[in-house]
């Protein structure tokens, strides 16, 4: 991580963040905090994140040992791509994936520094995510392009933590009608009754679905309670997850 922020090395006081490797981001496992577990890190959260939050913000574990979901490892992702590629992350993904896929992006906010939130707050319709999900689906491949490395696609879509509904209290008692969840890069995992799925997961419930075994994308749109966070926003998200948990249940079987 710290290869692509030199300008930070000096105020890194932790010797962990020295080590800690993006592949750790990927899976949520680089020890950084679940932003909502405590005031002040939701206060963070809430006014929204800059690079800079790498060195004063505390690791709740050692790199690599346990799951922790931190929306800033997956901003601090965004900004490590875009400075890798030498361009904002919005160019770069419509170049590289937006426009292969035929897809154009709504809004985008960014954070205080100008850098393209990784977190959240990408605004698409719901065609063009079933598009994304197709494309995972089918092993990155879309309309005979191969558009995402077939690799990468089996990497994401790995299981990293088991179980991780019951590590760090997220998404612990929220009376979910999903089970056995996982973590790969980025990706969820889980199981309603016997069929397990892969899932991408967004704030306030939108949702993007791969049944493998039934070659379908299920996309789910929603407020996005831009902004609202706690229990009344859980309520609504549990209640979007279990509708469509719901209906792979009952799904006929193979």
């Amino acid at each position: 991580m710290m290869d692509f922020f030199p300008e930070l090395a000096d105020r890194v006081t932790d010797p962990r963040k020295e080590q800690i490797t993006i592949r750790q981001m990927l899976q949520m496992r680089a020890g950084y905090p679940w932003e909502e577990s405590t005031a002040e890190l939701f206060e963070m959260l809430y006014h929204g994140f800059q690079p800079s939050l790498l060195a004063e913000v505390p690791l709740a574990s050692d790199p690599g040992t346990r799951f922790e979901y931190s929306n800033l490892t997956s901003h601090l992702l965004g900004v490590i791509v875009s400075r890798a590629a030498g361009i904002d992350l919005r160019s770069f993904a419509e170049e590289n994936l937006f426009k292969p896929l035929g897809v154009e992006a709504g809004d985008w906010i960014q954070d205080w520094e100008g850098n393209y939130n990784g977190h959240a707050d990408l605004h698409f319709r719901a065609r063009n995510m079933a598009r994304f999900g197709l494309l995972y689906l089918n092993e990155g491949e879309y309309w005979g392009e191969q558009i995402v490395p077939a690799g990468w696609v089996a990497e994401s879509l790995e299981r990293y933590s088991e179980d991780v509904n019951a590590t760090g209290g997220f998404p612990a008692n929220w009376g979910l009608d999903i089970s056995d969840i996982g973590y790969g890069y980025q990706w969820w995992s889980a199981r309603s009754g016997e069929r397990y799925f892969d899932f991408a997961w967004g704030h306030g419930g939108q949702l993007i679905v791969l049944l493998d075994d039934l070659d379908m994308v299920i996309v789910v749109t929603s407020d996005p309670l831009f902004g609202q966070h706690g229990d009344e926003a859980w309520k609504h998200e549990s209640a979007n997850i279990n509708l469509v948990a719901d209906f792979i249940k009952a799904l006929p079987g193979e």
